[in-house]
């Protein structure tokens, strides 16, 4: 039997293309790229591959949102948390939901870089006082081991006043699918009538030289699912939903932007960062969402891919859609060259998109494609008007196999 309809009523972005979901609409209709040079930090390689780095002021963004965050708050807070944060202050403001100590409201967030960011400059600093003083100063080491590595969802949680259930989810880059997937469960349950929930990811040096050091990383961009295709970017940003049950988002007439109706989970027990070569867990995990949405593979108008551009991603990928789709083409797209791959905000990103193409029957471009790797995929290479766009799937896939697969429905019109 399908799932109880769980209702979007708010979203919130944060990446490369810009802070606002309006920016994201904006560089989507523009087929704009948000990659360039990465300025975070120092790197010898930060010339070498583009980043999909957020340029904005992550504080003053908060503070045009909600309020000028103090001194001591500022220190503590990391990159992450801020990301998460200034998407989490839209998606609540979109959703127009006050009183949130009033209601049993929880959040859900999905990450694996957390504070690392923070963690390396405090490391950093503690060496370079080594180096010149022979040890680090007190308050250097008091930095180095006593900070926030994983706060974001404790930060959101209490600035808005949310005492339903927490959690941090940690699947690698399915974090934001499967944060979403289980936030939406609990709701059915009956455990919680609200739920913030989505992925926030940092850049950081050990992530952008670790997959750099795995020889997956393009020094020309991702171009996902092309047959010339050398790999991925990595990139930061946050992807915040409102979810809520049906019954509580029509009492408080609010307006349902899409639904949440499907979701699947599966984990291919193979290998640690390559996908199963046959797909297995990927087609797992989509017919498991479709069937969670008492769907067929026939009523999906559009597949919103994982597509990280890598060779054995997109490959697997396409195999594994292929099967769960058989010979119908379904239209496929991946957003990966729009903002980089955002880590464990992936998901949650690409659930934003997913209800912007259901409420403007819009699919958007898999930028970067100029000769497809095979034809068993309707890869979108122009922005496609598609009036009837009714239920559209969306896949994550992380390292460890973590596959997660989300269902979406249309919802209010604007």
């Amino acid at each position: 039997m399908p799932s109880p309809r769980i209702a979007i009523t708010g979203l919130g972005f944060v990446g490369a293309v810009g802070a606002h979901v309006s920016a994201l609409e904006a560089a989507l209709d523009q087929e704009r790229s948000g990659l360039g040079d990465l300025t975070l930090f120092s790197s010898e390689l930060s010339r070498e591959y583009p980043v999909g780095q957020y340029r904005g002021d992550l504080q003053a963004d908060f503070a045009r949102l909600v309020r000028p965050l103090s001194a001591r708050e500022a220190g503590r807070l990391s990159r992450s948390d801020l990301l998460a944060l200034v998407a989490a202050a839209e998606a609540l403001q979109m959703a127009a939901l006050p009183d949130m100590a009033r209601r049993n409201a929880g959040v859900y967030l999905g990450q694996s870089v957390c504070g690392t960011l923070s963690s390396e400059s405090y490391y950093l600093d503690c060496a370079a006082q080594a180096a010149s003083h022979g040890r680090a100063s007190p308050s250097h080491l008091d930095r180095l081991f006593v900070h926030d590595g994983a706060n974001s969802g404790d930060a959101i949680a209490r600035e808005f006043s949310m005492g339903g259930p927490m959690a941090s989810l940690m699947t690698a880059c399915s974090s934001g699918a499967n944060a979403l997937g289980l936030a939406a469960a609990r709701i059915a349950s009956g455990q919680a009538q609200v739920m913030l929930a989505g992925g926030a990811d940092s850049l950081s040096r050990i992530a952008f030289l670790g997959f750099a050091s795995l020889g997956v990383m393009s020094p020309e961009g991702p171009r996902p699912f092309d047959a010339a295709r050398k790999g991925m970017c990595v990139g930061e940003g946050a992807g915040m939903l409102v979810l809520e049950s049906e019954a509580h988002a029509r009492a408080r007439q609010a307006r349902v932007l899409a639904w949440l109706t499907g979701y699947g989970h599966s984990c291919d027990a193979h290998h640690l960062t390559a996908p199963h070569p046959e797909g297995l867990g990927a087609q797992a995990a989509m017919n498991q969402a479709l069937a969670d949405a008492g769907l067929a593979p026939s009523d999906i108008g559009f597949v919103s891919a994982h597509g990280t551009g890598t060779l054995d991603n997109d490959k697997v990928e396409a195999l594994a859609i292929a099967r769960a789709f058989g010979t119908r083409a379904v239209p496929v797209s991946s957003t990966k060259r729009y903002f980089g791959h955002t880590l464990a905000a992936s998901g949650a990103i690409k659930a934003v998109l997913c209800v912007l193409a259901l409420q403007r029957r819009r699919l958007w471009p898999n930028l970067g494609l100029q000769k497809a790797q095979d034809d068993s995929l309707d890869l979108v290479t122009q922005a496609r008007p598609a009036p009837r766009l009714q239920h559209v799937l969306s896949n994550s896939f992380g390292f460890g196999g973590n596959n997660a697969a989300l269902v979406f429905t249309a919802g209010d019109r604007p």
